[in-house]
């Protein structure tokens, strides 16, 4: 293919994958693995906050495999590998706002919200087409001065950052430490729990630790909802 109709070829290609408005629509998304997990009511807390339709994807519930590199998704912003992202991407396409939460298992954040920033990628070349959109981030983990709540929600902002986001709030929350419900709470030499509690397994809290009892990070999560809402409504 050459001259006028290579240019016909190219222009026809381009307006098939034109970024598509921005409606009053918010994605919500959670790593977390544990079904209606404090990660998941957090993020939840937010969407409802919105006053706009919203949806609810987690991702444990999908198959989003981590990017491969392949570089198939160039030409037309389109991730070639096949797997529930498809889906997924095709909300965060028309969405106004992103809320998206993990956790840091080990000190950082967890595979399963790392795929689906990696294959975010898909959507970035040349159009950027989540430039502009705004986005909430939420991370709960151990605290309690264990490292990986910050460094999670620093990676989180960082990734959406790059994707032309503009984030506008960070939520940190206190979790469930898992050495609480495995059964083996004094017995395991490789407890979390003798770590967090300075070696008096023993004094761990055994009640289940519940983001709505944190009281500023609940109310900034309806904060934070409300400006999305307030903002998309203005566009």
């Amino acid at each position: 293919m050459h001259g006028l109709d290579q240019i016909k070829s190219v222009k026809k290609n381009t307006a098939a994958h034109t970024v598509p408005k921005m409606k009053q629509l918010v994605v919500g998304i959670s790593g977390s693995p544990v079904q209606n997990s404090n990660t998941d009511r957090l993020v939840q807390k937010v969407l409802q906050h919105t006053g706009l339709e919203n949806v609810f994807f987690k991702l444990s519930d999908n198959t989003i495999q981590p990017c491969r590199a392949c570089l198939g998704c160039v030409r037309d912003n389109e991730c070639k590998v096949r797997d529930d992202f498809q889906k997924l991407a095709a909300q965060i396409k028309v969405a106004g706002a992103l809320v998206v939460g993990g956790y840091p298992p080990y000190g950082s954040l967890d595979a399963f919200t790392k795929a689906f920033l990696e294959r975010m990628f898909s959507l970035r070349h040349c159009k950027g087409l989540n430039r502009g959109k705004l986005a909430v981030t939420v991370i709960t983990g151990n605290g309690r001065g264990t490292p990986g709540v910050d460094i999670a929600s620093t990676q989180l902002q960082t990734a959406l950052t790059h994707e032309g986001m503009e984030v506008i709030g960070q939520l940190k929350a206190t979790g469930n430490v898992k050495c609480v419900s495995c059964g083996q709470l004094t017995t395991c030499p490789m407890s979390a729990l003798s770590r967090i509690f300075n070696n008096n397994p023993e004094s761990a809290p055994t009640d289940y630790c519940r983001v709505e009892n944190q009281v500023e990070t609940w109310q900034k999560a309806q904060d934070l909802g409300e400006e999305i809402g307030r903002r998309l409504l203005r566009q």
